[in-house]
């Protein structure tokens, strides 16, 4: 009853969306991006709608595509790296189908060669995917790790409902690297449910370069980066605002976020931006109960202060992550006996009814970078130089169940375990045409961190050093891209440890050489395929070395090995890439990567007893493994307002030691997505609704008898979002809904730490309004 109770529901909405579309006035725009100069297609330009706040993104041969376009008159905004920003208002009728755009040529001719290096950081010829403006503004209010999982290939490893961390082609943690804001993220990240402390609401673009990508960003990048970027800062002396409101109803979530930004008039090259958010969630709900204690609160800010010269410039920022997160109460159970009956699903040992209020056991998390960047064009057609310099600092307090024993100290209400992390990081650049036709990158990087602990033993204090220099070059031609670089990395650790009432000081040196080669071919306007092959490392981490106590945040003892040797990586992935810029478009990716020494965490099945309670324990080894998988994406367009969408993710994962699986890959995942779109009215602009449903395959590629339980079983999972934009007098409101598991599926997921213990969430609506404001136009 209950799905046709859903299908009269979108058939309604579709009816009446097809019907009310009949009378909309709109049509597809296309055309072409010229240098007015050379009179060539300008790759990967910008063209932005100011009235409609939308941007489209050109391919690689100047082409460009607008759908549902309204009749009305519009100021279109085009960007090229390479060129001078043109603002351009246009009328646009049903007779119009097609507009070219020509940007004049940069003048000055330095400034054109830092801007050719800047763009060695697209790169082209590796996979590399970026949210869209839609399906970002469809991401706020979730976590990073929730954000990302829009793109082909990206999963979540979770820990209950409000802890969740990337994983990119079945690996995850100290294995992806982040770079906020172009710094190196550091904190407590090695741990499972240690989640980046990075606010999405920051972020103007998410980006994932799958891969190997350890030559350019340092070991460590075995299975990919992922890139937080803040739009760019008004210039011209504009003053611009936005504020987001989100509210979910699985937790009762309510979010305010705002950021306000300002380029000065009387000193035009300043411009600065202020944005902070705070968020409130109180116990999630399954689709039967409530989940106690899995509430959160959080509140997060940055500013942002650049100086921007032809010649010259300084960029300055500053953020703070603060977050307190419930650990869900089932998950820290006191005896073995009902640890066994919540492995077998006889009960749930915790009920709830709906609170905000987080107790025992909880995290406290604090996170806090500064990094300040200046760049300097150099005479005579020398280059760029980029510096870059960065401290962050990291707290996590870890508070659980159980009080001290001694009142006085309970009564002091500190946690049971303390951590902090300073880290500094660096990097000099240098961007040339040293070898010319080639566009040379070459760079120093380097790394000291501090971590130290109060409290009960999980790990140990712990100093380390790190620094690499690296080489790169990259060739650009109209049909091929080849690029092809080299990197050293040296890495020293110092570990503090009592043992038998003695500090004992290990020390650990790692060294190793990683390269790369990538190449894009352009076999037509159409069709092109990349190829991109490297190696690359990763030394083991301390809590892999050192562990042996209870892992709080995952409910979990986990002993380490002082034995274990560094990872090393060869990993290849292809990528073949089709758009008839009409209809049809698909990408398909396959990659395969081959990891000796591969450290993955083993459960015993025999569960630990402790004076804070029984809990399963998982012991760190090495085997030599070998990753590979397939990830597509196929789009298809049936007429001007009703698209389909399909993807596909497959990751293996085979343990080559033991002859067998590897343990905690993903489960095969297959989505489709339908979306209608109109354009009603000059006030209510672009509405449109997407149904889609992901099909998450039982996992049965696992090692037998090595998991406390077994696999959940298959499930699907029905969403649906609908969205526009509506004008009202000169103010523009974004809104967009979103509903997941509409149909309240029980289900666990594979790679949810606590599916030991509990159902995953129920239905969930989030309502989303934006709300931007153009403060100070433009003279």
């Amino acid at each position: 009853m209950k799905v046709n109770k859903y299908l009269s529901l979108f058939g309604f909405i579709l009816f009446n969306l097809s019907w009310y579309s009949l009378i909309a006035d709109c049509g597809k725009i296309a055309g072409h991006i010229y240098d007015s100069k050379t009179k060539k297609p300008l790759e990967f330009a910008t063209l932005f709608i100011k009235e409609l706040n939308i941007s489209i993104i050109a391919n690689a041969y100047g082409h460009y595509e607008i759908n549902n376009l309204c009749n009305g008159t519009y100021t279109f905004v085009i960007s090229h790296l390479n060129c001078e920003r043109i603002d351009s208002t246009i009328a646009i009728t049903t007779k119009t189908k097609s507009l070219d755009f020509y940007l004049p040529h940069s003048i000055n001719h330095l400034e054109e060669i830092a801007v050719t290096a800047i763009a060695l950081e697209k790169k082209e010829n590796q996979l590399k995917e970026t949210l869209n403006t839609r399906v970002l503004e469809q991401t706020k209010g979730l976590s990073l790790g929730e954000s990302l999982t829009g793109i082909t290939g990206v999963y979540t490893i979770q820990t209950g409902n409000s802890i969740s961390k990337p994983v990119i082609h079945g690996l995850h943690s100290n294995r992806i690297l982040i770079l906020n804001n172009g710094v190196r993220h550091e904190g407590q990240q090695w741990g499972n449910e240690h989640a980046p402390e990075i606010d999405p609401l920051s972020a103007g673009k998410l980006s994932i370069i799958k891969g190997a990508n350890s030559v350019r960003y340092g070991s460590d990048a075995i299975g990919g980066v992922i890139l937080v970027e803040a739009n760019p800062l008004p210039s011209t002396g504009k003053a611009n605002a936005e504020f987001n409101l989100i509210a979910a109803s699985a937790n009762r979530m309510g979010v305010v976020s705002g950021m306000i930004e300002q380029n000065l008039k009387k000193i035009n090259a300043l411009s600065w931006r202020i944005q902070g958010t705070l968020k409130k969630s109180g116990n999630v709900k399954t689709p039967h109960y409530y989940l106690d204690n899995t509430g959160l609160s959080e509140y997060n800010f940055s500013y942002t202060l650049t100086y921007t010269k032809k010649r010259y410039g300084l960029d300055f920022f500053y953020s703070q992550f603060n977050t307190t997160v419930g650990i869900f109460s089932g998950s820290h159970i006191g005896n073995l006996t009902d640890l066994y009956k919540a492995f077998n699903n006889s009960a749930l040992l915790t009920k709830s009814e709906f609170s905000y209020e987080i107790n025992r056991p909880y995290q406290h998390i604090e996170h806090e970078l500064f990094k300040l960047k200046s760049y300097f064009i150099l005479p005579k057609d020398k280059g760029k130089i980029n510096l870059i310099y960065a401290r962050q600092y990291n707290l996590r307090s870890e508070y659980d169940t159980h009080t001290s024993l001694n009142d006085s100290i309970a009564n002091l209400n500190r946690p049971q375990l303390l951590l902090h992390i300073t880290t500094h990081t660096g990097e000099l650049t240098w961007e040339s045409k040293l070898l010319n036709p080639f566009i040379s990158t070459i760079g120093i990087s380097s790394m000291t961190q501090e971590n130290t602990s109060e409290g009960r033993y999980f790990i140990p204090n712990y100093s380390t050093y790190s620094t690499g220099v690296f080489w790169i070059e990259r060739l650009k031609k109209e049909k091929i891209e080849l690029e092809l670089g080299a990197r050293y990395d040296y890495k020293f650790l110092k570990v503090y440890k009592w043992e038998n009432n003695i500090l004992v000081t290990p020390n650990y040196e790692f060294r190793n050489i990683s390269g790369a080669i990538g190449s894009l071919y352009n076999f037509s306007p159409h069709l092109s395929l990349a190829i991109h092959t490297g190696t690359a490392w990763r030394s083991p981490g301390v809590n892999e070395l050192y562990s042996n106590g209870l892992h709080h945040g995952t409910a979990s003892i986990e002993i380490g090995d002082k034995n274990l040797t560094m990872e090393k990586s060869w990993n290849t992935i292809t990528s073949l890439s089709y758009d008839n810029h009409k209809n049809t478009k698909f990408e398909i990716g396959a990659y395969y990567n081959h990891i000796s020494n591969f450290i993955y965490l083993q459960p015993s099945l025999s569960p630990t007893l402790t004076i804070q309670g029984a809990f399963p324990t998982f012991y760190y080894k090495q085997t030599t493994a070998g990753i590979h998988g397939l990830d597509m994406k196929i789009n298809y367009s049936i007429n001007k307002k009703l698209s389909t969408e399909y993807k596909l993710s497959l990751v293996r994962g085979w343990n080559y030691t033991d002859n067998t699986y590897l343990i905690y890959m993903p489960a095969d995942r297959h989505e489709l997505h339908i979306t209608y779109e109109s354009n009603r009215s000059t006030k209510i602009i672009n509405p449109y609704i997407t149904i889609s449903s992901i099909y998450t395959v039982h996992q049965s590629r696992v090692p037998a008898n090595s998991d406390f339980i077994s696999p959940p079983e298959a499930y699907i999972l029905f969403n649906i979002v609908a969205g526009c934009t509506i004008k009202i007098s000169h103010q523009i409101l974004k809104i967009n809904i979103t509903g997941s598991n509409l149909l309240n599926t029980v289900y666990r997921d594979y790679l949810n730490r606590f599916r030991y213990y509990a159902d995953d969430v129920g239905r969930n609506i989030v309502f989303r309004l934006a709300v931007p404001i153009a403060l100070l136009k433009s003279k």
